[in-house]
């Protein structure tokens, strides 16, 4: 009977998300009755918070996780390739709701929408059960966080990065804490105001998760993994000495150590089987919810159906004897991806099921990375320069790695050029070109129609869906489209 409940209330979520988010769009009203019999309860606030989850995983696992490579000069397209299609060539219309265009918009809204019904809810619930505050709490720490990645999310896909205007005051994203009414007109805050919302969601959700921790439960939202992504944020920010702070603490913490080589391929797996104690920090994946398989391996992995292969770009970054080319990528030797270089973080080449193992959200090694980067901007550059030596001796076991540079630029590009090595296909490499202010420049193997674009540029990101922008007269298109 109780997992009868659990399923039903998850279905019901699933009803309510997509309910909000259509109405968000359409300006009209939330289905009051379904939401009100949900909060009832803390259970019913214990299933809201598992189905945000959900939502959140429905965004990454099709399109957003692989919207960062699949944009960059990571990959070229095989034959068969149709997922993003329109991003990888530079060629978004305001026009495409059905792609990803709109579907990234109403995804990610729609699990915005979740949350916020969660804190809005919360006051009344504790009033009710003042026994079981601490659960609420808990419950109260996690929405912050997600409504800080919701927001951080849709302002790296549809808004020019922080540093476009030296003060931030170009056009961020719509900051919603509750469902808009009927003619309700929503604009867009500034990019200043959404990172300071970012950051004071995840700031507020510290005290909450230090108080009610969840150990290193990597598929639920924990207090190592606020601070982790706060020293994210900052980078992208460009507050180089608040990136050092958080990520500092995140690494002096045990709880999260890097994998070593042996293991390294493992952290990619649901159950990693790690002799050391994980380096996933928070990551997601459909155990325990409703929400089917993921689009990601078949895209990357399939020996016969991939999509997108590594470029010739990528490929060379890496030594021969790196564990990331050597452990991290399979070469089909027939079929139409014979010869191509595939990525196995999701599947191992052969795949037979469409669920992924997990989608990392944030890693430690990521962390080490922020700060690296971080402390080459504070002129630290013997520590940034051990940092990005600690994530590249992983990578080769097999002998000593030194990390000399000719000049402190030649430094900043090592650091870059590990970092994509470390993070390729896990959706950071055209936020990190664009936020550096670089040009995009594909390689000698690039197949797209667009192989380069200049800093700035109106393409760097996507355009708000015509839908939205008809509805809502206060809502101001990007530059560039129509």
């Amino acid at each position: 009977m109780k997992k009868i409940n659990y399923t039903l209330i998850l279905m019901l979520l699933a009803c309510l998300t997509l309910i909000s988010c259509k109405k968000f769009l359409e300006k009209e009203p939330f289905g009051k009755t379904g939401k009100n019999t949900l909060f009832e309860t803390v259970e019913g606030a214990k299933m809201a918070i598992n189905g945000s989850y959900n939502s959140m995983l429905a965004y990454y696992k099709n399109e957003f996780a692989m919207y960062a490579d699949i944009t960059s000069d990571n990959l070229i397209k095989g034959n068969k390739a149709s997922v993003l299609l329109p991003q990888f060539n530079f060629q978004s219309s305001s026009g495409d709701d059905a792609l990803a265009v709109g579907d990234l918009w109403l995804h990610m809204y729609e699990t915005l929408n979740n949350v916020n019904n969660i804190l809005n809810a919360v006051p009344e619930l504790k009033t009710k059960f003042p026994n079981q505050v601490k659960t609420l709490d808990s419950i109260t720490g996690q929405a912050l966080v997600m409504r800080a990645i919701c927001h951080f999310d849709l302002s790296r896909v549809y808004a020019q990065p922080y540093n476009y205007t030296a003060d931030a005051s170009h056009l961020g994203i719509p900051l919603l804490f509750k469902t808009p009414s009927p003619g309700w007109q929503v604009a867009r805050n500034t990019m200043k105001e959404t990172y300071d919302q970012v950051i004071l969601d995840l700031k507020n959700a510290l005290p909450f998760l230090q108080q009610h921790a969840n150990g290193t439960v990597q598929t639920s939202i924990s207090y190592q993994a606020a601070l982790a992504l706060l020293s994210r944020v900052y980078l992208y920010q460009g507050n180089w000495e608040q990136c050092v702070t958080y990520a500092d603490q995140v690494i002096a913490n045990t709880a999260y150590l890097l994998a070593d080589a042996a293991n390294y391929k493992s952290t990619f797996l649901l159950k990693p089987s790690l002799t050391l104690k994980p380096e996933v920090i928070f990551q997601l994946t459909n155990t325990g919810l409703t929400n089917g398989g993921s689009s990601i391996p078949t895209v990357y992995s399939d020996s016969t159906g991939a999509q997108y292969s590594a470029s010739a770009k990528l490929k060379s970054l890496f030594d021969p004897d790196d564990i990331r080319l050597t452990q991290m990528f399979t070469i089909p030797k027939k079929g139409e991806n014979a010869g191509k270089y595939l990525t196995v973080k999701y599947a191992d080449g052969t795949v037979t099921a469409i669920n992924p193992p997990a989608i990392q959200v944030i890693r430690l090694s990521e962390v080490y990375l922020n700060r690296a980067e971080a402390k080459w901007n504070l002129q630290r550059y013997t520590e940034a320069a051990n940092d990005i030596k600690t994530i590249s001796q992983r990578a080769h076991p097999s002998r000593t790695i030194d990390i000399t540079y000719s000049s402190n630029s030649d430094l900043y590009k090592q650091i870059a050029e590990e970092r994509n090595r470390e993070l390729c296909f896990e959706n950071h490499r055209f936020f990190d070109i664009i936020r550096r202010k670089e040009p995009l420049q594909r390689g000698i193997d690039c197949n797209s129609s667009t192989c380069s674009l200049t800093y700035p540029n109106d393409k760097f990101v996507l355009p708000i869906p015509n839908k939205e922008v008809e509805a809502n007269k206060a809502m101001k298109q990007n530059p560039g489209y129509n």
